[in-house]
């Protein structure tokens, strides 16, 4: 079978995907693959982490990080039959620009977001950004995203649906301490203040809590009978995900691409629907969904992935 070549992203200890990404890529991906090369894999070891930190990684590191990957991959002796995936195309990196200058014919990449996105990190710069994701987007065979509505947005002939991987980390069943909770981060994109202000009106507090470890987060998460999520944009949605492994119920907006993941008695297209949904969890009618709807893509990710990349 061919080799892969896998680009990931710095894998910055602040409980997000890139961090288990850079480990359990390689894992999943030695299933089926001769032999996998992580660029940049010897290099993180040993950093230190969080330092300078902006946006979703340490500048500094993550930079540093891409820069080994680079002269690692300009190192390497191509072969005709690699695959070359790199893991974040919507990441403002350098790496897709050496495609220009040493191509791979067997290229792939997932999108996390697009500067496209309302109220996305990089939209005041959307006039700059997003030609170049395009432009980028094209130096590769397919771009996998999670789902329709990301799908749809973009437009691109060479996009695919793939979902997300679920993440690999122990779950939990704890004592249910709080009525509502939200872990999304504290954004214009990721939190409707108007709407949250209505929810602490007619139910107290929505809780938040500052955590260190995936245990610690996971285990928040089991201990809420609601994580709310009043986003304004959202392309998949692993906060839905997460709560339905740790037993809690999550509640979404009627739009984006909440209803690729959860079904209508989840929910809410207003207030007034959203505050029925709430009494119905908290008086015990509306429980927690067994699964995404999109679980068996999930599920599936590295295997569906592979099939892609191997043109199955």
């Amino acid at each position: 079978m061919s080799r892969l070549i896998f680009c990931p992203q710095f894998p910055e200890n602040l409980l997000r995907y890139q961090e288990f990404w850079f480990t359990e890529f390689r894992k999943q991906f030695k299933k089926h693959f001769d032999e996998v090369i992580t660029l940049g894999e010897n290099v993180v070891t040993g950093m230190e982490q969080g330092k300078d930190h902006e946006m979703f990684s340490p500048i500094g590191n993550a930079i540093y990080f891409e820069q080994s990957q680079i002269i690692e991959f300009l190192n390497l002796e191509l072969r005709a039959d690699d695959i070359f995936f790199l893991s974040d195309l919507s990441f403002p990196g350098f790496f897709t620009n050496i495609l220009y200058h040493k191509p791979l014919k067997n290229c792939y990449t997932y999108l996390h977001a697009t500067s496209k996105n309302n109220y996305d990190y990089f939209s005041p710069v959307r006039h700059s950004k997003y030609p170049c994701e395009v432009a980028h987007s094209k130096l590769f065979k397919k771009v996998f995203v999670g789902s329709e509505y990301h799908k749809r947005k973009l437009g691109w002939k060479n996009l695919e649906v793939i979902g997300l991987p679920i993440p690999p980390f122990q779950t939990f069943k704890e004592d249910k301490k709080y009525d509502i909770i939200s872990v999304s981060r504290p954004s214009i994109q990721k939190v409707n203040k108007k709407l949250e202000k209505e929810v602490v009106r007619d139910f107290g507090e929505i809780k938040r809590k500052n955590t260190n470890s995936w245990e610690q987060y996971y285990k928040f998460l089991s201990q809420a009978k609601i994580v709310l999520l009043s986003g304004k944009e959202e392309t998949f949605g692993y906060q839905v995900l997460e709560a339905i492994m740790n037993c809690s119920t999550p509640l979404a907006p009627k739009n984006f691409s909440y209803p690729e993941l959860l079904s209508d008695e989840y929910l809410y297209s207003n207030y007034e629907e959203l505050r029925v949904k709430i009494c119905q969890v908290l008086n015990g009618t509306l429980l927690s969904p067994k699964k995404l709807l999109c679980h068996d893509l999930c599920e599936n990710f590295y295997e569906n992935i592979v099939k892609e990349m191997n043109g199955d």
